[in-house]
């Protein structure tokens, strides 16, 4: 059965001149980026056979490359060219402070070889059972038929598992902070693609509402970090496995501990960038199969032969290998990070392109995983892509739903974990029925999500019922 699935739409951009794809006349797409970045770049995206086209925003010549090839070029074969750039710095920095998604150079590879290890595919697996149990304590609410917001509901339940993983503790209820979170990552969209962009100290009325939300957002992480220096130097300090008490506990070469300014940091990178990620991804997911009831049948069939009526576990993820595709078939469609900013920093090529220095590059995986020369219908959702031969298959680039290169999300195997295992769960323990009625497309809020939000029926599955 082939189903359309919502994506943003709109109309075609002409080609980008051969010289240098930085120097098109498309000086439109600059406030069209703005007001809603998927819809401009899959524009200025579709005009381009080659994956490489240009445009402006405002008087800065940009680039938006769309197929693998142009992709490895951009973060794994010329990855030194280009850097996270000015805009993405600006946009990032004021909440992620030095963390490993704003930090470049030696910070960055410093960093990156004392947070690795603990996110490592040996490492995730311990997690597993936390994540299972805030899912199942989240869910054991909803004892009778429930009419929600999808996208609300997988924010607070990824905020609590998130919590819990980083620092041992409990998030549920704070829906200021589940407010603030959207309402920063709304102004970091709006730095990275607005013409005019006022730095964070110009006293606007969306820096001032954002400044509320940073701050409220950094004290609260930096709470745990100082309560958790408190209990370290008491008599009896707890024994803690959470990934706040890994980072405090690894030491740098020369045997010094990572300084709690740059712990606040990574903490809150960790965090926020898990937090997000997890809970989009499994909006789309919970959407794709309610609209998708053959598919729904097959993974509950799957779910029912490995588990029966007992709690998965990550043991049981090899035996569930369809609850995987179905997963990050979802994240073909709608890729958590589905524009990853990146600027020249030396005159480079592209493509075949020359691309000068100060040049934004946009790496547009949403039209990357929609190239019908890489997927074939690509507008249809079928997790078999993903079985395992297909998959191989794939060419280098194709498929980067947490990025490539040397600037993967560290925390990809974490959350591919997540996935798994909460998309069995759901599927084991619930029923999802959408409203009538609704309108749904994706909108780029640092990450991709569904708007304005997914109602639906959840009620306890019936066995008897399928």
């Amino acid at each position: 059965m082939t189903t359309t699935v919502p994506r943003a739409t709109g109309g075609s951009a002409a080609s980008p001149p051969p010289q240098h794809p930085g120097g098109s006349a498309l000086l439109g797409h600059a406030r069209a980026l703005q007001r809603d970045t998927i819809v401009a770049l899959e524009q200025i995206s579709d005009g381009a056979a080659d994956g490489v086209m240009g445009f402006r925003i405002g008087p800065q010549p940009a680039v938006a490359v769309s197929t693998p090839a142009t992709v490895r070029e951009v973060l794994i074969d010329r990855a030194d060219d280009y850097g996270r750039g000015r805009r993405q710095t600006r946009a990032l920095t004021p909440l992620m402070g030095r963390g490993l998604l704003v930090s470049e150079g030696e910070l960055h590879t410093r960093q990156r070889r004392i947070v690795l290890p603990h996110l490592s595919p040996r490492q995730v697996p311990r997690h597993a059972d936390t994540i299972v149990a805030e899912a199942e304590r989240y869910i054991a609410g909803w004892t009778e038929p429930t009419e929600v917001d999808l996208v609300a509901e997988m924010n607070s339940l990824t905020m609590n598992i998130v919590t819990q993983l980083l620092f041992s503790a409990d998030s549920r209820d704070n829906r200021e902070l589940a407010r603030a979170i959207t309402e920063a990552f709304e102004w970091e969209m709006h730095a990275i693609t607005s013409v005019v962009a006022f730095p964070l100290w110009v006293p606007t009325a969306r820096n001032r509402r954002a400044r509320r939300n940073i701050d409220l957002i950094r004290r609260w992480i930096a709470d745990f970090i100082h309560r958790r220096r408190a209990e370290q130097a008491g008599e009896s300090p707890p024994e803690v496995t959470d990934l706040l008490g890994d980072l405090m506990g690894t030491r740098y070469e020369d045997g010094t501990g990572m300084p709690d300014d740059l712990l606040l940091d990574e903490a809150l990178t960790a965090w926020g960038a898990s937090q997000e990620t997890s809970a989009d991804a499994q909006a789309w997911t919970l959407y794709l199969l309610a609209t998708h009831p053959e598919i729904r049948q097959r993974v509950r069939d799957e779910v029912d032969s490995v588990l029966g009526e007992r709690t998965v576990t990550f043991d049981d993820l090899r035996q569930l290998p369809f609850c995987m595709q179905v997963f990050k078939e979802a994240m073909r469609l709608y890729p958590p990070a589905s524009m990853i900013p990146r600027q020249a920093v030396r005159d480079t090529t592209v493509g075949g392109y020359r691309v000068k220095a100060g040049t934004m590059v946009f790496i547009n995986a949403y039209s990357l995983h929609r190239r019908p020369e890489v997927y074939t219908d690509p507008e249809r959702f079928d997790p078999d892509r993903f079985a395992r031969t297909r998959e191989k298959a794939l060419p280098k680039g194709a498929y980067l739903p947490f990025g490539t290169g040397g600037n993967v999300c560290p925390g990809s195997h974490l959350a591919n974990m997540e996935g798994h295992l909460l998309t069995a769960l759901l599927a084991q323990r619930l029923t999802v029925e959408l409203l009538p009625g609704q309108r749904i497309r994706p909108e780029l809020l640092v990450n991709l999500r569904p708007s304005p939000g997914v109602r639906a029926r959840v009620s306890p599955r019936s066995r008897a019922g399928g």
